[in-house]
């Protein structure tokens, strides 16, 4: 799904994916002057308490982690965002005295507690990819040297460790003068090795409010949704910390909904589109269970992606306005004899709408802006349309999906991971 205007915002949401290692940690003691709010500030302390228990619950829930259970946490990274306050803390899990994986944990309660957890490596923690950046900026630097007159010598200051989302894993370097003047910060996208500009790529569009469910006003109403949820979150799990172990039973309170019989389409080349293919979806769980007038496959993306007017996008093919997906199901519903299918956006999705539309067996799509990296994954979905087949509810939560990237695996990602995210409906 390609957005007809797309507004990034500075702070991107952090959440799953990766941890780090070999970097040298940010010092710990640094004065949090910049925040201007510092009421739900978590201290490394804070963090490591949570670290420590978190990992004995995940232990308990996830059998892959089953060897946490007895494992310690140390902390590795200080990470902070573009303003150049904390985002998050990762910890080093250590079992038998050896590493074997990661835990990060948000540094303000206006995120989720456990942002990610893994036992691979994150790109701060690869040597080629540590090695590109620092040659990218050593590059920059001559360029600024040949282009300037006096031919300026600029000093290169070590790497700050940025974490701004869900595989959004960048390296800042400071450039001096002779004088220890600041002369220009250097942003290094890690995974992609590029330099990035967040002075131009974060300028906000003016949009019309009643066109645009990505406008200003819905990202901040979708980010104070956000943020309630995060804080109900970091009272839970602290009100859990107080019991001091583990409760008997715990994965009793880690609860799963999951749909079955959803079919898993991959994007067609014949009609590319990742709205109609995540409608089509959808309605072909539907056909299966009371509605079987609709057809199945290519020909249910076809005539979704012709109700929805994918194929009359100005970009390159498979772009979807994403306020037409509702009256595109609705349309398709109506050729096929069913009047009584209610298709509606909803632009902004919590947490219990989730759980709740699961739990009553009724898939959704979920449309994302700047969405994160799917499990299975290396690259971020982007601005993309997925179909919601499921969630997990535990210190962290996750919803299930088929991402039509694919018609063979079921993939999740973190709650949250997105800049924006629109809901579609469908009840018949």
């Amino acid at each position: 799904m390609t957005m007809k205007n797309k507004i990034r915002i500075s702070t991107l949401v952090a959440i799953l994916l990766m941890s780090v290692a070999l970097l040298p940690v940010a010092n710990a003691q640094e004065e949090l002057s910049n925040m201007s709010d510092t009421s739900d500030v978590v201290s490394i302390e804070q963090a490591e308490k949570v670290a420590s228990y978190s990992i004995k619950e995940i232990s308990e829930s996830i059998s892959v982690f089953s060897g946490w259970k007895n494992a310690t946490v140390k902390l590795s990274t200080v990470y902070y965002d573009l303003n150049g306050n904390r985002s998050a803390y990762s910890f080093n899990v250590i079992e038998n005295k050896q590493q074997t994986g990661y835990i990060f944990i948000s540094a303000r309660k206006d995120n989720y507690p456990v942002l990610e957890f893994s036992k691979g490596k994150i790109p701060n923690e690869i040597l080629k990819l540590r090695t590109l950046s620092k040659s990218l900026v050593e590059a920059r630097v001559n360029k600024i040297k040949l282009e300037s007159a006096d031919k300026e010598e600029l000093t290169i200051g070590e790497m700050k460790p940025l974490y701004l989302g869900p595989t959004f894993y960048y390296a800042e370097y400071t450039l001096t003068d002779k004088k220890g003047k600041t002369k220009e910060k250097v942003i290094v996208d890690l995974p992609f090795s590029t330099v990035v500009d967040f002075n131009k790529s974060n300028v906000s569009v003016s949009v019309d409010e009643n066109d645009s469910y990505f406008n200003n006003t819905s990202l901040q109403q979708q980010q104070e949704i956000r943020k309630q949820e995060a804080n109900a979150k970091w009272e839970s799990i602290e009100e859990r910390m107080t019991l001091e172990t583990i409760p008997e039973g715990y994965t009793s309170t880690k609860s799963i909904g999951y749909i079955y019989d959803v079919p898993n389409y991959e994007q067609y080349d014949e009609c590319p589109g990742c709205s109609p293919t995540a409608s089509a979806m959808v309605l072909g769980y539907w056909d299966a269970n009371g509605y079987p007038n609709f057809p199945l496959g290519l020909s249910l993306v076809q005539e979704l992606a012709n109700a929805m007017g994918t194929s009359n996008w100005p970009n390159p093919p498979g772009g979807t306005w994403p306020w037409d997906i509702d009256d595109g199901i609705e349309e398709v519903c109506e050729d096929h004899g069913y009047t009584n299918f209610d298709a509606t956006n909803d632009y902004f999705l919590s947490w219990s709408e989730v759980t709740t539309e699961v739990d009553a067996d009724r898939p959704f799509v979920i449309s994302m802006l700047n969405g994160g990296a799917g499990s299975g994954h290396s690259q971020e979905y982007g601005d993309h349309s997925v179909t919601c087949i499921g969630y997990s509810d535990g210190s962290q939560d996750y919803v299930f999906l088929h991402d039509t990237w694919d018609s063979e695996d079921d993939h999740y990602i973190a709650f949250g991971s997105w800049d924006g995210a629109m809901a579609t409906w469908v009840r018949p």
